[in-house]
């Protein structure tokens, strides 16, 4: 096989062919680096890479059409089968030469991440698994082609052969959405023959274990075939007959079954085990909280996904199927609108907002429909040209619908509105529907009191005061056992006597003036912008990296002991060397002055009270009206989100609720200027290419000429 393997492997460089191979291959990557990454400025090879895949079923025909077909043509075939080795043997060493020439532009592709590297973060794993996708995918398009030249002596039907089998695997899924046969038997024949869904599989950020698995089975199946045909021949010259023995022809069916039940055992594997999750921020695998709450599910939950063949988001495909490993209560069923445009009907009276890829997740309690629009969050391009993508929400939507569907209990928030009150921005609001939490306005003036179903009460950074009215009902409502969220606003302008009168209620007090740091280490950019010290609490669980940006601080004041009744935390506090500066008009101001003493503050405070009936009511009091801000809590990597998350968990009966933040797309991008740019291009699709083509050349005449 050695020999075999040296002597077709120095003949491809030694009759220009695979210099040519390289270079147009080297040529091609090139291009699409070039665009995709050096002028477009993508920070990973996996775009660049997926295009290729049409390019190699083109190539790799042309590399391979001459490794049995033109043995045959010139009858040196006759040499092969007398020689003292087998015919595996030969197959495998015709093989390893060409698997090792496409090899060659394969290794070269892995310095292209450390080149970009210079020019920005770039995503290794998702780099050199896109590569090896490519690298495997090659493997398996080369075994077809050494069998499809196995089956001629012309090379030409040996390429043209080769170019229609793997030409075929490459459209399998339009065929299936042209067909609609997604999920019939037709369907899982033609996927079964599709190299491009595993293919892709790999340039979408995961190790594809049953991609591999599938390319390797067919690389031995083919290899296999290939041999059976060469000794078919070799049998039929010295038989003088074209039938099969039976022996080879058990084998080949034995063959095939094998790689069939292989592949079908490998599929079977829960999703976990099939796919390896190499993204930045783990978009494929599921947070221990859902993993807790669906493997623990004691009744039936369907999740239908309006979809059908060619449309599915493999994104959502590979999270469901996560979903569906975790319970045997939990399945997935894919539901096709223009088979059955009744079935939406059933849930939905107006479905013109419904996308495809959109969800109704079913039990025997209640339904929830789950937008397609909502599973992705979007931003604009720095040129603020177009949209893109920035973050996946498919965990978090299907986990809170799952916990939706399924719950006994669905409390309800009210937030204080008639007061200039500040409105929680969109991510607060989506937490609280992901926590299954009924969320209402609450006008005092149009109620004579706190609804009785009200969990907790949300005022939020109002700007003017409360009325007597209004005080005296929301206290009633505290002496009933009711919560309160509550966040005090340094720019009112007026004093909100009535309001600082509720937060009297659980014994805390705010100052004029806003919170300022000395200490460097906590605060960001601007001495208002404070990082404060975070105490451990209920409440602050769930931040994981030790930040919350508290912007614009007032201080809250506290009884320096103990009062009866009360159970009074500080949440957030200063360092020692906070102070309190009352103009912060002008940031050249900042200053301390000779007259204001540091000291440490709360920004943050739990007053828990003890009605005389023996119910409690809790209070959970900000002092930055920035506290629950989208910017605010994009500094702090969604660390406010988590404080506000784990504050209505406090003063709600949803402690067990489970929301799952949305996961950051890393839509990292290379900083190259535009120079830098077309010189990297010129170097690689034209220098590079040309050197490799001059040098075969160089090398075939100096041959001939010997």
């Amino acid at each position: 096989m050695r020999a075999i393997f040296k002597k077709d492997f120095m003949s491809a460089f030694h009759s220009f062919i695979g210099w040519l191979f390289i270079a147009i291959y080297w040529f091609f990557f090139s291009v699409y680096v070039s665009y995709y990454n050096f002028n477009g400025h993508y920070a990973d090879l996996s775009t660049a890479v997926s295009v290729m895949q049409m390019i190699l079923t083109i190539l790799i025909p042309i590399l391979c059409m001459r490794s049995f077909a033109d043995e045959r043509r010139q009858k040196t075939d006759q040499l092969l089968f007398t020689a003292p080795v087998s015919i595996g043997q030969i197959v495998a060493g015709k093989f390893f030469a060409l698997a090792a020439i496409y090899s060659i532009p394969c290794a070269a592709a892995c310095i292209v991440p450390p080149i970009l590297s210079k020019y920005g973060d770039v995503s290794y794993p998702a780099s050199y698994i896109a590569i090896f996708g490519m690298w495997f995918f090659g493997m398996a398009c080369i075994a077809i082609c050494i069998f499809a030249s196995s089956l001629t002596e012309n090379i030409v039907i040996a390429a043209v052969l080769s170019f229609a089998m793997l030409f075929v695997t490459y459209i399998i899924p339009g065929l299936e959405q042209v067909t609609s046969s997604s999920g019939t038997a037709l369907g899982k024949f033609l996927e079964a023959l599709s190299f491009r869904d595993r293919f892709d599989a790999f340039t979408g950020g995961t190790f594809s274990v049953t991609g591999t698995i599938y390319f390797l089975s067919v690389i031995l199946l083919f290899l296999f075939l290939t041999t059976q045909v060469i000794q078919k021949r070799r049998y039929s010259v010295s038989k003088k007959t074209f039938s099969f023995g039976a022996y080879s022809t058990a084998m080949i069916v034995i063959s095939i079954a094998a790689a069939v039940v292989v592949n079908l055992a490998v599929n079977q594997l829960p999703e976990s085990v099939k796919t390896i999750d190499a993204t930045t921020d783990k978009l494929y695998t599921l947070t221990d909280d859902t993993k807790n709450l669906v493997s623990t599910l004691d009744e039936d939950v369907t999740i239908y996904i309006l979809t059908n063949s060619g449309n599915e988001d493999d994104t959502l495909e590979k999270t469901l199927a996560g979903y569906e490993d975790l319970s045997d209560h939990l399945k997935v069923e894919h539901v096709d609108p223009s088979e059955d445009p009744t079935f939406i009907k059933k849930y939905a009276s107006d479905t013109s907002e419904l996308y495809m890829n959109s969800m109704v997740v079913v039990s025997d309690k209640r339904y929830k429909i789950i937008n397609a629009s909502d599973l992705y969050g979007y931003s604009y391009t720095s040129d603020y040209s177009s949209y893109q993508i920035d973050s996946y929400d498919g965990e978090g939507q299907i986990t809170a619908a799952i916990d939706y569907v399924t719950s006994d209990n669905m409390p309800t928030v009210y937030t204080l509105t008639g007061h200039g009150e500040t409105d929680l921005a969109t991510t607060f609001t989506d937490t609280l529907a992901k926590m299954n939490i009924n969320v209402a306005s609450l006008d005092l003036m149009q109620n004579d009191t706190v609804p009785d179903d009200a969990q907790a009460v949300i005022i939020n950074a109002p700007t003017s005061d409360l009325s007597e009215d209004d005080l005296n009902k929301l206290e009633a409502y505290a002496d009933q056992g009711g919560n309160l969220i509550m966040v005090t606003n340094y720019t009112a302008g007026q004093t909100l006597t009535n309001y600082d009168s509720l937060l009297g209620y659980y014994q805390i007090g705010v100052e004029d003036g806003v919170v300022l740091e000395d200490d460097t280490g906590r605060y960001y950019q601007y001495q208002a912008y404070l990082l404060p010290v975070i105490a451990q609490d209920d409440v602050t669980a769930d931040i994981t990296n030790n930040y919350v940006m508290s912007a614009f601080s007032q201080s809250l004041t506290i009884p320096d002991s103990e009062v009866d009744g009360y159970t009074i935390t500080p949440l957030l506090t200063t360092s020692e060397n906070a102070y309190i500066h009352t103009d912060v008009q002008d940031e050249a101001a900042l200053e301390r002055t000779d007259s204001e003493s540091t000291g440490t503050y709360n920004v943050g405070v739990k007053s828990v009270k003890t009605n005389e009936d023996g119910s409690t009511s809790t209070a959970i009091v900000y002092s930055s009206l920035f506290i629950f801000d989208e910017q605010a809590n994009a500094m702090v990597s969604g660390s406010n989100n988590s404080l506000f998350k784990g504050s209505v968990a406090a003063v709600t009966d949803s402690q067990d609720a489970v929301s799952i933040d949305a996961k950051t797309i890393s839509n990292n991008y290379l900083t190259i200027s535009a120079g830098t740019a077309s010189r990297l291009t010129i170097i690689f699709t034209g220098i590079i290419p040309v050197v490799l083509i001059v040098l075969g050349i160089v090398i075939w005449v100096r041959r001939r000429h010997q």
